[in-house]
């Protein structure tokens, strides 16, 4: 097999590989994360927080810095999220430990 056809075959491959979403790591099934711990560890961007806090209806429509103070929940094992609360008093991350939750 020349070099050509295996870029051919590689490019084949590449083409009928499932689409990667936007983030790098995705959250853990049903893990809850701030915010902007989503966004500072370069996982999720703001159009992907928005879109889940606009389809949580408990949640007003949130400017970009309130969208970093949400609590969000991991949904599924491809890292989609869902608005949980947005929290007034601040988000508190626990670094991996436990559940990042509301200052109370």
């Amino acid at each position: 097999m020349t070099f050509q056809h295996i870029l051919v075959s590689l490019a084949a491959l590449l083409a009928f590989s499932p689409t990667t979403q936007g983030y790098t790591t995705p959250c853990i099934y049903q893990e809850y994360k701030c915010g902007y711990a989503l966004v500072t560890d370069n996982v999720y961007n703001n159009t992907e927080l928005t879109d889940a806090v606009n389809k949580t209806t408990i949640i007003p429509p949130l400017s970009p810095i309130q969208l970093l103070q949400v609590l969000y929940r991991c949904e599924d094992v491809n890292g989609t999220l869902a608005g949980n609360s947005f929290c007034i008093a601040g988000c508190i991350s626990m670094n991996g430990t436990e559940d990042d939750q509301c200052a109370l």
